[in-house]
Protein backbone atom coordinates (compact mmCIF):
# COMPACT_ATOMS: atom_id res chain seq x y z
CA UNK A 1 0.00 0.00 0.00
CA UNK A 2 1.55 3.62 -0.92
CA UNK A 3 0.40 6.21 1.89
CA UNK A 4 0.63 10.36 1.24
CA UNK A 5 0.11 12.48 4.37
CA UNK A 6 -0.50 16.02 3.46
CA UNK A 7 0.49 19.14 5.34
CA UNK A 8 0.25 22.86 5.39
CA UNK A 9 -1.46 26.24 6.23
CA UNK A 10 -3.48 26.24 2.60
CA UNK A 11 -4.22 23.97 -0.03
CA UNK A 12 -4.29 20.42 2.07
CA UNK A 13 -8.09 19.48 1.23
CA UNK A 14 -7.43 20.24 -2.72
CA UNK A 15 -4.23 18.65 -3.11
CA UNK A 16 -5.56 15.41 -1.70
CA UNK A 17 -8.49 15.52 -3.79
CA UNK A 18 -6.22 15.77 -6.74
CA UNK A 19 -3.84 12.80 -5.56
CA UNK A 20 -6.76 10.92 -4.91
CA UNK A 21 -8.25 11.09 -8.45
CA UNK A 22 -4.93 10.52 -10.29
CA UNK A 23 -4.04 7.08 -7.76
CA UNK A 24 -7.61 6.13 -9.06
CA UNK A 25 -7.06 6.95 -12.60
CA UNK A 26 -3.91 4.45 -12.46
CA UNK A 27 -5.98 1.75 -11.07
CA UNK A 28 -5.16 1.58 -7.26
CA UNK A 29 -8.12 1.43 -5.36
CA UNK A 30 -7.60 4.45 -3.17
CA UNK A 31 -9.22 6.35 -0.34
CA UNK A 32 -8.64 9.79 1.15
CA UNK A 33 -9.70 11.82 3.82
CA UNK A 34 -10.09 16.02 3.88
CA UNK A 35 -11.69 18.10 6.61
CA UNK A 36 -12.06 21.44 4.54
CA UNK A 37 -15.16 22.68 4.43
CA UNK A 38 -17.61 19.43 4.79
CA UNK A 39 -15.20 16.40 5.93
CA UNK A 40 -14.85 13.72 3.95
CA UNK A 41 -14.05 10.11 2.77
CA UNK A 42 -12.80 9.58 -0.86
CA UNK A 43 -13.70 6.46 -1.91
CA UNK A 44 -12.81 4.90 -4.96
CA UNK A 45 -15.78 5.92 -6.33
CA UNK A 46 -17.65 8.60 -4.39
CA UNK A 47 -17.28 11.23 -1.79
CA UNK A 48 -19.05 10.33 1.75
CA UNK A 49 -19.56 13.35 4.19
CA UNK A 50 -17.96 12.11 7.68
CA UNK A 51 -20.48 12.86 10.24
CA UNK A 52 -19.81 14.13 13.79
CA UNK A 53 -21.59 14.15 16.82
CA UNK A 54 -19.50 16.42 18.74
CA UNK A 55 -16.15 18.99 17.41
CA UNK A 56 -13.35 17.78 15.21
CA UNK A 57 -10.67 15.58 17.25
CA UNK A 58 -7.21 14.30 16.49
CA UNK A 59 -8.38 11.10 17.48
CA UNK A 60 -10.51 11.16 14.52
CA UNK A 61 -7.41 10.01 11.89
CA UNK A 62 -6.82 7.21 13.86
CA UNK A 63 -10.35 6.06 13.75
CA UNK A 64 -10.06 6.91 10.17
CA UNK A 65 -6.89 4.59 9.39
CA UNK A 66 -8.41 1.77 11.53
CA UNK A 67 -11.81 2.20 9.38
CA UNK A 68 -9.89 1.36 6.02
CA UNK A 69 -11.14 -1.96 4.01
CA UNK A 70 -8.41 -4.88 3.70
CA UNK A 71 -8.34 -4.22 -0.13
CA UNK A 72 -7.54 -0.31 -0.21
CA UNK A 73 -4.01 -0.21 -1.87
CA UNK A 74 -3.28 3.82 -2.03
CA UNK A 75 -4.16 6.23 0.99
CA UNK A 76 -3.30 10.30 1.34
CA UNK A 77 -5.07 12.24 4.50
CA UNK A 78 -4.71 15.42 5.41
CA UNK A 79 -2.97 16.03 8.92
CA UNK A 80 -5.85 18.13 10.26
CA UNK A 81 -4.34 18.56 13.98
CA UNK A 82 -3.68 21.86 14.57
CA UNK A 83 -1.54 22.02 17.79
CA UNK A 84 1.85 21.77 17.51
CA UNK A 85 2.55 19.27 19.92
CA UNK A 86 -0.02 16.92 18.08
CA UNK A 87 1.15 17.35 14.26
CA UNK A 88 3.10 14.50 14.48
CA UNK A 89 0.32 11.87 15.37
CA UNK A 90 -1.19 11.81 11.64
CA UNK A 91 2.17 10.88 10.50
CA UNK A 92 2.76 8.35 13.66
CA UNK A 93 -0.28 6.90 12.84
CA UNK A 94 -0.40 6.78 8.66
CA UNK A 95 3.40 5.61 8.10
CA UNK A 96 3.14 7.57 4.57
CA UNK A 97 6.01 7.26 2.47
CA UNK A 98 5.80 10.55 0.92
CA UNK A 99 4.61 13.51 3.12
CA UNK A 100 3.62 16.74 1.15
CA UNK A 101 4.07 20.52 2.45
CA UNK A 102 1.81 23.07 0.50
CA UNK A 103 2.72 26.25 2.15
CA UNK A 104 4.12 27.64 5.65
CA UNK A 105 1.80 30.81 5.48
CA UNK A 106 0.90 32.38 8.95
CA UNK A 107 -2.28 30.97 10.24
CA UNK A 108 -3.53 29.96 13.57
CA UNK A 109 -1.71 32.69 15.32
CA UNK A 110 -3.25 31.63 18.79
CA UNK A 111 -1.22 28.51 18.85
CA UNK A 112 1.69 29.04 16.02
CA UNK A 113 1.90 32.68 17.11
CA UNK A 114 2.62 35.17 14.29
CA UNK A 115 4.40 34.90 11.09
CA UNK A 116 5.76 32.38 8.46
CA UNK A 117 8.65 31.10 10.62
CA UNK A 118 6.01 29.98 13.40
CA UNK A 119 4.09 28.24 10.66
CA UNK A 120 6.77 26.70 9.43
CA UNK A 121 8.05 25.35 13.25
CA UNK A 122 4.52 23.94 13.89
CA UNK A 123 4.22 22.32 10.52
CA UNK A 124 7.70 20.81 10.54
CA UNK A 125 6.50 19.19 13.73
CA UNK A 126 4.43 17.04 11.44
CA UNK A 127 6.61 15.53 9.00
CA UNK A 128 7.74 12.01 10.34
CA UNK A 129 11.07 10.35 10.00
CA UNK A 130 12.11 8.35 6.94
CA UNK A 131 9.28 10.30 4.53
CA UNK A 132 9.90 11.76 1.26
CA UNK A 133 9.49 15.28 1.70
CA UNK A 134 7.30 16.87 -1.88
CA UNK A 135 6.76 20.61 -0.86
CA UNK A 136 5.39 23.51 -2.69
CA UNK A 137 7.51 25.97 -4.36
CA UNK A 138 6.65 28.44 -1.51
CA UNK A 139 8.27 26.46 0.88
CA UNK A 140 11.15 26.70 -0.64
CA UNK A 141 11.57 30.53 -0.95
CA UNK A 142 11.44 30.27 3.33
CA UNK A 143 14.94 30.43 4.91
CA UNK A 144 13.63 29.27 8.38
CA UNK A 145 11.93 26.02 6.72
CA UNK A 146 14.58 25.47 4.50
CA UNK A 147 17.20 24.96 7.47
CA UNK A 148 14.91 23.21 9.63
CA UNK A 149 14.50 20.56 6.57
CA UNK A 150 18.30 20.31 6.10
CA UNK A 151 18.84 20.10 9.57
CA UNK A 152 16.63 16.99 9.60
CA UNK A 153 18.11 15.30 6.76
CA UNK A 154 14.74 14.10 4.72
CA UNK A 155 14.69 13.42 1.01
CA UNK A 156 13.28 16.42 -0.38
CA UNK A 157 11.77 16.82 -3.51
CA UNK A 158 10.41 20.79 -4.85
CA UNK A 159 7.55 21.36 -6.90
CA UNK A 160 8.06 23.29 -10.21
CA UNK A 161 6.70 26.60 -10.15
CA UNK A 162 4.17 27.30 -12.53
CA UNK A 163 5.00 28.92 -15.96
CA UNK A 164 2.20 31.79 -16.91
CA UNK A 165 -0.20 30.22 -14.32
CA UNK A 166 -0.24 31.93 -11.03
CA UNK A 167 -3.36 30.69 -10.06
CA UNK A 168 -3.75 28.76 -6.31
CA UNK A 169 -5.36 26.06 -8.55
CA UNK A 170 -2.04 25.73 -10.95
CA UNK A 171 0.34 26.02 -7.78
CA UNK A 172 -1.91 22.90 -6.10
CA UNK A 173 -1.64 21.13 -9.49
CA UNK A 174 1.88 20.92 -9.50
CA UNK A 175 2.48 19.67 -6.17
CA UNK A 176 0.21 17.07 -6.56
CA UNK A 177 1.60 15.81 -10.04
CA UNK A 178 4.97 16.36 -8.37
CA UNK A 179 3.62 14.35 -5.29
CA UNK A 180 2.33 11.42 -7.65
CA UNK A 181 5.85 11.31 -9.73
CA UNK A 182 7.74 10.48 -6.62
CA UNK A 183 5.10 7.63 -5.97
CA UNK A 184 6.14 6.10 -9.14
CA UNK A 185 2.84 6.78 -11.13
CA UNK A 186 1.95 7.22 -14.42
CA UNK A 187 2.70 10.80 -15.22
CA UNK A 188 0.31 11.58 -17.77
CA UNK A 189 -2.62 9.43 -16.65
CA UNK A 190 -2.08 11.41 -13.58
CA UNK A 191 -1.51 15.12 -15.29
CA UNK A 192 -5.08 14.15 -17.06
CA UNK A 193 -7.07 13.21 -14.17
CA UNK A 194 -5.63 16.05 -11.62
CA UNK A 195 -6.92 18.29 -14.29
CA UNK A 196 -10.13 16.73 -14.73
CA UNK A 197 -11.01 17.16 -11.09
CA UNK A 198 -13.82 19.85 -10.58
CA UNK A 199 -13.61 22.65 -8.06
CA UNK A 200 -15.20 21.97 -4.59
CA UNK A 201 -17.75 23.51 -2.89
CA UNK A 202 -15.71 26.54 -1.17
CA UNK A 203 -13.12 27.28 -3.73
CA UNK A 204 -12.90 30.81 -4.77
CA UNK A 205 -15.48 31.55 -7.12
CA UNK A 206 -17.68 34.65 -7.94
CA UNK A 207 -21.28 34.43 -7.12
CA UNK A 208 -23.26 36.69 -9.23
CA UNK A 209 -26.91 38.02 -7.71
CA UNK A 210 -29.60 40.23 -9.19
CA UNK A 211 -27.30 43.35 -8.55
CA UNK A 212 -24.22 42.75 -7.60
CA UNK A 213 -20.79 39.93 -7.30
CA UNK A 214 -19.79 38.34 -4.38
CA UNK A 215 -15.91 36.94 -4.62
CA UNK A 216 -16.61 34.06 -2.41
CA UNK A 217 -13.02 34.11 -0.95
CA UNK A 218 -14.20 32.73 2.45
CA UNK A 219 -11.94 29.97 2.56
CA UNK A 220 -8.59 31.69 2.42
CA UNK A 221 -8.25 32.27 6.11
CA UNK A 222 -4.37 33.74 6.04
CA UNK A 223 -3.89 37.41 4.65
CA UNK A 224 -1.35 36.64 2.17
CA UNK A 225 -3.91 34.87 -0.52
CA UNK A 226 -6.77 36.78 0.54
CA UNK A 227 -4.88 40.02 -0.68
CA UNK A 228 -3.93 37.71 -3.77
CA UNK A 229 -7.27 36.71 -4.76
CA UNK A 230 -8.88 40.18 -4.31
CA UNK A 231 -6.29 41.06 -7.28
CA UNK A 232 -6.63 38.68 -9.03
CA UNK A 233 -10.34 40.36 -9.92
CA UNK A 234 -8.77 43.10 -11.18
CA UNK A 235 -11.39 45.32 -9.47
CA UNK A 236 -10.62 48.73 -7.98
CA UNK A 237 -10.66 48.84 -3.89
CA UNK A 238 -12.63 51.76 -3.72
CA UNK A 239 -15.46 50.12 -5.45
CA UNK A 240 -15.38 47.09 -3.52
CA UNK A 241 -17.35 46.32 0.31
CA UNK A 242 -14.90 43.73 2.11
CA UNK A 243 -17.07 41.81 3.93
CA UNK A 244 -15.91 39.60 6.90
CA UNK A 245 -16.95 36.59 8.59
CA UNK A 246 -16.91 36.41 11.69
CA UNK A 247 -16.38 33.60 14.54
CA UNK A 248 -16.47 34.03 18.31
CA UNK A 249 -14.20 30.61 18.32
CA UNK A 250 -11.96 32.14 15.68
CA UNK A 251 -10.80 35.67 17.41
CA UNK A 252 -7.36 35.55 16.44
CA UNK A 253 -8.02 35.56 12.49
CA UNK A 254 -10.31 38.66 12.78
CA UNK A 255 -7.24 40.42 15.44
CA UNK A 256 -4.76 39.16 12.09
CA UNK A 257 -7.06 40.53 9.64
CA UNK A 258 -8.21 43.86 11.06
CA UNK A 259 -5.69 46.59 9.92
CA UNK A 260 -6.21 44.92 6.15
CA UNK A 261 -9.68 45.67 6.63
CA UNK A 262 -8.94 49.14 8.25
CA UNK A 263 -6.85 50.08 5.55
CA UNK A 264 -7.30 53.16 2.94
CA UNK A 265 -9.12 52.34 0.03
CA UNK A 266 -12.06 50.53 0.80
CA UNK A 267 -15.46 51.25 -0.43
CA UNK A 268 -16.85 49.89 2.73
CA UNK A 269 -16.54 47.64 5.80
CA UNK A 270 -18.67 45.50 7.13
CA UNK A 271 -18.17 42.20 9.51
CA UNK A 272 -20.95 39.54 9.58
CA UNK A 273 -21.55 36.54 12.20
CA UNK A 274 -20.79 36.92 15.54
CA UNK A 275 -19.93 40.38 16.54
CA UNK A 276 -16.48 40.80 17.71
CA UNK A 277 -16.04 42.53 20.84
CA UNK A 278 -13.70 45.28 19.24
CA UNK A 279 -14.84 46.38 15.45
CA UNK A 280 -12.18 48.86 14.47
CA UNK A 281 -13.53 50.62 11.65
CA UNK A 282 -15.94 48.43 10.31
CA UNK A 283 -19.55 48.70 10.61
CA UNK A 284 -20.97 45.29 11.75
CA UNK A 285 -24.30 43.74 9.85
CA UNK A 286 -27.00 41.21 11.62
CA UNK A 287 -26.65 38.64 8.25
CA UNK A 288 -29.38 35.43 9.34
CA UNK A 289 -28.99 33.70 6.30
CA UNK A 290 -28.72 33.32 2.10
CA UNK A 291 -31.59 35.18 1.46
CA UNK A 292 -29.99 38.93 3.92
CA UNK A 293 -26.59 38.07 2.26
CA UNK A 294 -28.29 38.08 -1.51
CA UNK A 295 -29.57 41.13 -0.15
CA UNK A 296 -26.99 42.69 0.92
CA UNK A 297 -24.66 41.90 -1.94
CA UNK A 298 -27.00 43.84 -3.98
CA UNK A 299 -27.33 46.58 -2.30
CA UNK A 300 -23.29 47.35 -2.36
CA UNK A 301 -22.57 45.72 -5.87
CA UNK A 302 -18.91 44.38 -5.45
CA UNK A 303 -18.18 43.02 -2.76
CA UNK A 304 -15.22 40.96 -1.51
CA UNK A 305 -16.28 37.92 1.34
CA UNK A 306 -13.39 36.76 3.54
CA UNK A 307 -12.35 35.66 6.92
CA UNK A 308 -14.36 32.49 7.73
CA UNK A 309 -16.73 30.02 5.28
CA UNK A 310 -17.60 27.46 7.94
CA UNK A 311 -20.22 29.57 9.10
CA UNK A 312 -23.50 30.82 8.95
CA UNK A 313 -25.00 32.77 5.83
CA UNK A 314 -21.85 32.49 3.11
CA UNK A 315 -22.30 28.83 2.74
CA UNK A 316 -25.43 28.64 2.60
CA UNK A 317 -25.98 31.24 -0.47
CA UNK A 318 -23.03 28.99 -1.65
CA UNK A 319 -25.26 25.91 -1.54
CA UNK A 320 -28.01 27.68 -2.51
CA UNK A 321 -26.81 29.08 -5.55
CA UNK A 322 -25.57 25.73 -6.45
CA UNK A 323 -28.55 23.73 -5.92
CA UNK A 324 -30.45 26.16 -8.29
CA UNK A 325 -27.71 26.11 -11.07
CA UNK A 326 -28.16 22.22 -10.91
CA UNK A 327 -31.73 22.18 -11.34
CA UNK A 328 -31.71 25.20 -13.93
CA UNK A 329 -29.38 22.67 -16.00
CA UNK A 330 -31.00 19.95 -15.41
Amino acid sequence: MIAVLVTGSRGKSTVVRMIHRAMVACGLRAYGRITGVIPRTLTPSEEVPILRYSGAHVEEMRWWIASLPPDVQGVVMENSAVSPELQHLAGSWLKPSVTVLTNVRPDHQDMWGDGEDNAAKALLKGIPKGSTVVLGQEVSSCPLAMALIDEAKWDVVVAPATVGDTSYRASNESIALKACEVLGLDREVCLRAIRSLEADLADFSLLKTDRGELAFAFSANDLTTTEDLFRSLGWRREDATVLFNHRRDRPERFRVFRPWLDREGWKERIVIGDRPFFIGRSRYVRCLGAEDLKALVDSKGLVFGCGNVVYGAPLELKLFRESLETLILG
